[in-house]
């Protein structure tokens, strides 16, 4: 934990904490427990003080800081290091410049805002402050190029659990990327990645996910929801971005081995909303109609056509129909 992390841990909501107290214990200088106060206040948090009694944490913001995930985290590689930015063009290009500076896998980047996030097929992904989930994971796996698709479907298994863990919504899955409930679409993931023939040098693996925003009266209600909208209460971000990091290493750690692989594709066809159903796919080669038949190892979705004969895709726009 950084130094406001330990400031933090050491102040309640109940009673006052000694700054010479906090000070000692941390071994710094009482005038630097001031500074970071400071920072602390600065970040949205706030603190009383007394001259007599030293420090009261009398409200904490609704932010994905660090210092309110990292004592939450019982993660051993996501989460290790966490980028915390008000505002971004996008989650994904910020992890990508940390790459570049050599940053540790398992860093996350969350922001409070994106203006210029992206979902597949170059869409955009509005983040308005403080509403939704918008995160970034730097991930180096010990993966061929060829089944880095698979963390798509992976990750979307995360965000599954992790909601339904933290809420009572149910939610399904949509081949590749997409999390839907009540018909809607409530999340997305993007991996990207830079590989060579034979091995991935890195992927960087991004979520968004619908919290407390709402749709109502925008362009796309009724096609897009958040949990808030579904369930008529907020919802705590800090405690699905735990349980989010918390599932997505779990399932990660699963990814890395053949075996895993097999338990991926398999839950995930469980949960999957085109399995079974008649669909179209638009593909860069045209419309491609028939039935949802699984994902096959490397994450391509199997469609046999009327004529019984299976396709395997690795990208297009599914639709249902017929159900």
């Amino acid at each position: 934990m950084n130094v406001e992390t330990k400031i933090l841990s050491e102040l309640t909501e109940d009673g006052y904490s000694s700054g010479e107290a906090i000070s000692e214990k941390l071994s710094i200088s009482r005038s630097a427990v001031w500074k970071h106060i400071v920072k602390l206040r600065g970040r949205g948090y706030i603190i009383n003080a007394s001259p007599r009694h030293g420090y009261r944490l009398a409200g904490r913001p609704d932010k994905l800081l660090p210092a309110e995930l990292a004592p939450l985290l019982k993660t051993s590689i996501l989460g290790g290091h966490i980028v915390h930015l008000e505002e971004t063009p996008s989650t994904s290009d910020a992890a990508r410049k940390l790459v570049g500076e050599g940053a540790p896998e398992g860093t996350v980047v969350f922001a409070e805002s994106q203006t210029d996030g992206r979902g597949r097929l170059g869409r955009g992904w509005h983040s308005p402050p403080g509403k939704t989930i918008a995160m970034s994971v730097i991930l180096y796996p010990s993966l061929p190029p060829t089944r880095t698709p698979l963390l798509s479907l992976a990750t979307a298994l995360a965000v599954k659990r992790a909601v339904e863990e933290t809420t009572s919504a149910r939610v399904a899955l949509k081949w590749p990327n997409d999390i839907y409930l009540s018909g809607r679409k409530l999340a997305g993931v993007l991996v990207e990645m830079a590989a060579e023939i034979d091995r991935v040098k890195w992927v960087i693996d991004s979520v968004g996910i619908n919290v407390n925003n709402s749709f109502a009266g925008t362009e796309l209600e009724g096609r897009a929801t958040s949990l808030a909208d579904e369930l008529g209460r907020e919802i705590s971000r800090r405690e699905l971005a735990v349980a989010l990091l918390t599932h997505l290493e779990k399932i990660y750690n699963k990814a890395q081995s053949a075996s895993g692989l097999v338990a991926i594709r398999r839950s995930f066809r469980k949960h999957d909303l085109l399995q079974g159903r008649q669909i179209e796919v638009k593909t860069p080669d045209g419309v491609i109609s028939g039935t949802a038949d699984g994902i096959d190892f490397e994450g391509r979705l199997l469609v046999r056509d009327h004529a019984g004969k299976v396709q395997s895709l690795f990208s297009g726009e599914a639709t249902i129909t017929k159900r």
